[in-house]
């Protein structure tokens, strides 16, 4: 015996409750409206006009000032977009420099609204120091540079090398564990900045500085002759680095991580800062016009307005256009995609989706 279909199992139940029987194309489920929540961080930012954002000190292709005060790198271009979702305007952000030491204090004493400098997410970070970390913005990986005159081309050369590293950084952590694992000597000399352990590097206080490798790409262009060093491939770690927001404003946590995520997911869809005024125009992708405001309220869930992801991608580009022009190809580092490249060509970047 055969059992009904479900549609005509329906047709059936609509005629005994003269009710409409449901039909192969369903009406679209509604949006969920915007919820009444607290936002405290949000109303200061608005308050103040401008967003605080904390950045490294100066690190070529994350953040960096140049000789007029203006800020550039990847980590930097994360704040200007938050700034034009929320503001319209990617020029309203301020930017503190934070060393390794005090970024914490900085961002959990209100002075900055997030931290966007390069901070690798760890346990014990996340689950001690009261902060959250709300996505990935470069996948990292720890290693050296030497002088190329040492002939050094791999880590397991380097027993009883003298190191140069940031004191409290995860890579001071790292490298002791690493040597210790591998019955390899080592000596550590840690600095207060990460500029002063580069200086000791290129004045030959020690035979190599560790850092990430984007990191160390940036640091190099800072040394007296950066061609006479070289940036070992090897990596010894893996440091996902992201967006840094105070616990406690749940809200301003999202708002954060749907910035970047709507900028990675705006270059899955193809959606640069050239076209996306003709793609909010007309394209027929659901999740493109939900993620540009030409339907739904996603906007208004965050508290901002609709064409909050728009502005970001217009003003400031998609994951892939920030990538290139500060630390990719297009940028004096010169760094390719690797792990940074999209899930969908490779890497492992990816972002949930806009429903």
């Amino acid at each position: 015996m055969r059992f009904a279909t479900p549609l005509i199992a329906g047709a059936l139940l609509a005629a005994l409750f003269n009710a409409p029987a449901p039909s192969l194309a369903q009406a679209p489920a509604a949006q969920p409206a915007a919820p009444s929540v607290p936002r405290p961080t949000l109303d200061a930012v608005r308050a103040r006009g401008h967003l605080e954002c904390g950045v490294h000190l100066g690190l070529p292709g994350f953040s960096f000032a140049d000789n007029t005060g203006n800020w550039t790198g990847i980590d930097v271009d994360l704040c200007r977009a938050i700034a034009a979702a929320i503001f319209g305007d990617a020029t309203k952000v301020r930017y503190t420099p934070t060393s390794v030491q005090q970024r914490w204090a900085v961002l959990t004493s209100n002075q900055v609204d997030l931290l966007s400098r390069n901070s690798t997410i760890t346990f014990s970070r996340d689950v001690t120091l009261g902060l959250d970390f709300v996505g990935i913005n470069f996948y990292e990986g720890q290693t050296f540079i030497v002088r190329r005159a040492s002939g050094v081309n791999s880590v397991r050369q380097m027993d009883g090398a003298t190191i140069c590293v940031a004191a409290g950084s995860t890579e001071e952590r790292q490298v002791q564990d690493y040597f210790q694992e591998n019955n390899m000597r080592l000596t550590v000399i840690n600095f207060q900045r990460n500029e002063d352990a580069v200086a000791a590097y290129d004045a030959e206080r020690c035979d190599a500085y560790t850092a990430g490798l984007g990191a160390l790409a940036g640091q190099r262009q800072r040394l007296r002759a950066p061609d006479q060093h070289v940036i070992l491939q090897e990596t010894i770690s893996n440091d996902p680095q992201g967006p840094v927001v105070r616990q406690g404003d749940a809200h301003w946590g999202d708002l954060v991580r749907w910035v970047l995520n709507g900028m990675i997911a705006a270059e899955a869809f193809g959606i640069t800062s050239q076209n996306v005024e003709q793609q909010r125009a007309s394209s027929r992708n659901a999740e493109v016009r939900r993620m540009l405001g030409a339907e739904g309220n996603f906007g208004q869930m965050l508290g901002l307005s609709n064409d909050w992801l728009f502005n970001a991608i217009k003003q400031v580009g998609n994951y892939g256009e920030s990538f290139e022009r500060t630390v990719g190809m297009q940028s004096p580092l010169r760094l390719e995609r690797g792990r940074n490249q999209l899930w969908l060509r490779g890497g492992i970047l990816f972002t949930p989706p806009f429903q």
